[in-house]
């Protein structure tokens, strides 16, 4: 078997126990570290998964790493995922990507320039359902579409979330949150 890529962390918050518990599923990855600005928090993840915990600097400069996964608050998402990328080393984001589509254009070109992959959650485009319907509009069976509608339905953040007040300062909300979605 080729040898697994090593997977780092940044960013230790609600989001990182999914990414952590479902690492094992992909054979060609193995996470190795994580790091976050709250060191505590960071320590607490290393523990709980078995790895070994780094400060930002520490796991950008670190050897045995080949991708970091960036799961950090969206406002920051563009300024850490460049640093990944000056690191020499691949990205991929918790949504959204970016705030803005110039600096998505910015990340594609640092990353071209280098040979580096960049990529984002959430995947579920990809999907049967979404290819379906992307395949009945590029094909013309559903006319011309002129508009959309998206209904969410949810109790809302502060129910399920340990920290909700995130959602609810500016640069966040569901848009950023669930309109990556759709």
């Amino acid at each position: 078997m080729a040898r697994k890529l090593g997977v780092g962390v940044i960013g230790c918050g609600n989001i990182s126990k999914a990414y952590f518990s479902l690492a094992p599923l992909f054979r060609g990855i193995e996470m190795r570290a994580c790091a976050d600005i709250n060191m505590d928090a960071a320590k607490a993840r290393a523990k709980e998964f078995k790895l070994r915990a780094e400060t930002v600097e520490g796991l950008l400069k670190a050897g045995d790493i080949d991708i970091i996964v960036n799961l950090t608050v969206p406002a920051v998402h563009y300024e850490v995922s460049k640093q990944i990328l000056d690191a020499g080393k691949h990205v991929y984001s918790e949504k959204p990507f970016v705030l803005s589509v110039k600096e998505g254009l910015d990340l594609k070109k640092l990353a071209e320039r280098d040979g580096l992959r960049i990529g984002s959650a959430p995947d579920t485009f990809l999907g049967g359902a979404h290819q379906l319907v992307r395949n009945l509009i590029d094909t013309g069976k559903l006319g011309k579409i002129t508009s959309g509608t998206c209904h969410v339905m949810s109790h809302g953040m502060e129910h399920w979330h340990p920290n909700p007040d995130f959602f609810f300062q500016p640069g966040a909300g569901p848009v950023l949150d669930i309109g990556p979605y759709y």
